[in-house]
């Protein structure tokens, strides 16, 4: 399930869809114990709330795809959303949506979103492996004053080994 935050002028042009279907989600606050709150039933909108301190609208959806308006977008940008939060930003191509349509140009932004979205993940991945810190287990005899978390780890491995005895 992806969402799509835009302006009210970009929200526009991706109702011209055929397959766009009006939903106006949910209340933003409700009531309880006399005072108002945020409707948390909507996970998204509530996110981006205490993310960007503003409340969006849903206005609708094509198939799995919700659309929300943020009145304090100003310009023809917008961002995608994945189902883990994970942020694409995009700039609305009105030369592209009047040239093919809006029906492409959905797919190409599902396109584009799923293609960064597989390079962020491979990034992480070997983002975590090379960021692995290694410890030096001889630091705990050279200057004890300055061991950390992992150098500790490696002494202790290397004590199990039987390199260290004490």
């Amino acid at each position: 399930m992806l969402s799509i935050v835009s302006s009210f002028q970009t929200l526009q042009e991706f109702k011209k869809s055929r397959y766009f279907r009006v939903s106006l989600g949910l209340v933003p606050t409700v009531e309880k114990n006399g005072t108002r709150i945020y409707n948390d039933k909507d996970k998204f909108a509530k996110f981006y709330n205490t993310q960007y301190n503003t409340t969006i609208y849903g206005q609708g959806n094509v198939g799995d795809i919700r659309f929300y308006v943020d009145h304090y977008i100003k310009d023809s940008s917008f961002a995608v959303y994945t189902e883990d939060l994970q942020e694409f930003l995009f700039q609305l191509d009105t030369l592209l949506v009047r040239d093919k349509g809006i029906e492409f140009y959905l797919g190409h932004i599902l396109k584009t979103v799923e293609e960064e979205y597989e390079e962020r993940v491979k990034a992480d991945a070997i983002k975590k492996i090379e960021d692995k810190p290694m410890g030096f287990s001889e630091k705990i005899f050279t200057n004890p004053g300055n061991v950390n978390y992992e150098d500790l780890k490696a002494y202790l491995a290397e004590k199990n080994k039987g390199r260290y005895s004490l």
